[in-house]
């Protein structure tokens, strides 16, 4: 419609809910539903899939090597979210007696989008559709928890369809620390080698334990195979060995 892109918003009686004419589409507007394109490509790695979302701007453009100051930008921006949210908290002059239980939602400091995307290779999309597909996952076998140990820091800055690149740095000067890598947010991928330094380990386990020594750092291209493994929300030390499905 006047050389701009549409699509509807709304499916049945045009004239509103509480009538029940022939059904249509309806409401038009210029919302081309990203989230759910990027979610689709992001399932698939299809290229033909990415060419319906933009590739030189937000997350994808990182990983396509177009937006490399995302990281930065994105961080900087989630701090400034938490000292905005930390100020209406301070400032809020509400009382429990007063308030509506969903409130606080507009409150609450904490912000994880931009962590999932660059720690896990992972997409929360707008929505609160929250399924957590991830290429990795972090964990702490020390503490036995999931999330990265301390002092250790990861970066996913390349996917294809089979394989993940991370850099993971000890940035302990002293102590060295390990980190449990899991293919995918429950296991149901399948690492099948892991490269770094020039070298390439063959392997077939959805978990790969990575020691870093004291100040140092690596380059990883985790090969894998996608949605081949049943998954499950038991941490690694809690299960025996995923069988492929």
């Amino acid at each position: 419609m006047n050389g701009k892109t549409l699509l509807p918003q709304m499916y049945g009686d045009p004239r509103g809910y509480k009538y029940n004419g022939k059904p249509e589409f309806y409401h038009y507007t210029g919302n081309l539903f990203l989230d759910r394109l990027t979610e689709i490509y992001l399932w698939s790695m299809d290229r033909r899939d990415l060419e319906r979302i933009p590739t030189n701007q937000g997350w994808i453009g990182f990983l396509e090597g177009k937006n490399p100051t995302y990281p930065e930008k994105e961080l900087a921006a989630d701090f400034e979210h938490i000292r905005k949210r930390m100020e209406l908290m301070r400032n809020d002059d509400t009382s429990p007696d007063t308030r509506l239980a969903d409130y606080l939602l507009g409150i609450v400091p904490a912000t994880t989008d931009t962590l999932v995307q660059l720690t896990l290779g992972g997409y929360f999309a707008a929505g609160r559709i929250w399924g957590l597909h991830s290429r990795q996952r972090a964990l702490d076998p020390e503490k036995r928890r999931s999330g990265l140990p301390q002092d250790v820091a990861a970066l996913v800055e390349m996917m294809t369809a089979d394989s993940a690149t991370v850099t993971l740095v000890n940035t302990n000067q002293l102590e060295p620390r390990v980190v449990d890598v899991q293919a995918g947010g429950y296991g149901e991928h399948q690492f099948t080698a892991v490269s770094a330094n020039g070298k390439k380990t063959l392997l077939q386990s959805p978990v790969l334990a990575v020691r870093l020594a004291p100040g140092a750092g690596s380059r990883l291209t985790l090969s894998m195979n996608r949605y081949v493994n049943r998954p499950t929300l038991a941490q690694p030390w809690n299960r025996a060995p995923l069988e492929s499905q």
